[in-house]
């Protein structure tokens, strides 16, 4: 039975992924302060994105897969329903919070027009979540909200591809070969656009979120035919290591590596007895990776007002950066606590009453209070949600344990 700890370190593998894209995107002026070993890392951190992905395709099936089992419309609704609860509060909120950017510009800066960051027609298509299905030519408003465009995409056939592996993946060499073809199409795809997995993303981020989506899935249905011992997991990690060493040395692109060695890495980090597993499976950063969310959404707008008020000739270079930490650690604390999970449990109830009136008491969804998780024994954790949460029978459906 899976329980509440089992998954802790890829919790914290969240964490220190969405910092690296908090570093990535304040890059510039973190660079002159440091060495230039540690400016090349911090240089990468828009692969974080794609851990990110592959994460979310594993955990979801894991949680949800035998919901699909049969194919019920029902059930994929009330899927959708749990998945926009979890990331449209928070998304919804920093869109209206972003609409203070303009304004500013309008009444206090000495530019006379607003640039094309706040295009109206992105700001509709992000309401929808589709401002990144291939409808544009730029990034606007909250740039990294551009990824949620894509995994909501990612939400909205996972009940179609389960459905789909359940039916053909029957051994772990049936999971190794549908992988196996999902990284040479995603590697072919950018070879032939001659694009690194970070270029030219309002054209190819939906198709890089699907197909490593699609990546973690399958990974999922690969672990799952039999356990993981540490020996094996340990030596993922390493073969991981190895990769990233390989992309970084030889300056082979990033499409034909780092996807694999990310795979290699959350199928070690399954496995508890892993050495890295007991790093990443640390109190601090599981916590990063509770608030990862709220950070990962919230970094940007400190940004844009940490380089409009901070960045000044006059200033010495560590006060914007350190306000920059300082702030996004802070905003993410307060969006978790008073906007994250606040809305996410009102949209949720709002939904279940919606789907199932005067039946809420039988149609327990996973719960995704912390909170509340850490009373229970049978738990899991739901990375694309940074936490934990029960698994309990849904009605017309297998319990997910």
């Amino acid at each position: 039975m899976i329980q509440k700890d089992d998954f802790a370190a890829l919790t914290g593998i969240r964490g220190v992924a969405a910092w690296w894209i908090v570093l990535f995107h304040f890059n510039e002026y973190l660079s002159p302060l440091m060495n230039v070993q540690a400016g090349r890392i911090i240089d990468r951190g828009y692969l974080a994105v794609d851990l990110f992905f592959e994460l979310s395709g594993f955990i979801i099936a894991l949680n949800y897969a035998e919901w699909f089992r049969a194919p019920r419309l029902s059930q994929a609704a009330k899927f959708l329903g749990i998945r926009l609860a979890r990331i449209y509060p928070l998304h919804a909120f920093m869109l209206l919070l972003f609409l203070l950017n303009p304004l500013v510009i309008v009444l206090f800066s000495h530019r006379s027009e607003i640039s094309h960051n706040y295009d109206i027609g992105y700001f509709i298509l992000s309401v929808f979540l589709v401002q990144n299905w291939g409808l544009t030519s730029s990034l606007a408003w909250n740039v990294p909200a551009w990824s949620i465009s894509t995994e909501w995409a990612a939400y909205l056939t996972f009940p179609l591809m389960t459905w789909i592996c359940l039916r053909i993946i029957r051994t772990r060499a049936h999971a190794f070969v549908l992988m196996s073809l999902l990284v040479c199409v995603l590697a072919s795809a950018f070879a032939i656009m001659d694009l690194s997995l970070g270029g030219g993303i309002p054209q190819t981020g939906l198709l890089r979120c699907l197909v490593e989506f699609w990546m973690g899935m399958c990974l999922y249905f690969f672990w799952r035919q039999k356990p993981v011992g540490p020996a094996y997991a340990n030596v993922s990690v390493l073969l991981a290591a190895i990769l990233l060493a390989a992309y970084v040395a030889f300056r082979i692109p990033d499409f034909v590596l780092v996807p694999s060695a990310f795979l290699l890495l959350i199928f070690g980090l399954t496995q508890k007895q892993c050495l890295l597993s007991r790093v990443m499976a640390s109190t601090p950063l599981k916590f990063l990776g509770a608030v990862s969310y709220s950070t990962y959404l919230v970094h940007y707008f400190v940004k844009d007002w940490v380089k409009f008020t901070l960045v000044r000739g006059n200033i010495p270079a560590e006060v914007p950066v350190l306000a920059y930490l300082a702030i996004t650690a802070s905003a993410s604390l307060f969006l978790y606590y008073y906007v994250e999970v606040s809305g996410r449990s009102t949209v949720r109830q709002w939904i279940m009453s919606w789907a199932s009136p005067g039946n809420s008491s039988r149609m327990r969804e996973p719960e995704i209070d912390s909170a509340l998780a850490a009373q229970t024994s049978d738990a899991t954790t739901d990375l694309a949600a940074g936490e934990f949460f029960t698994l309990e029978p849904i009605q017309g459906s297998p319990a997910t344990d």
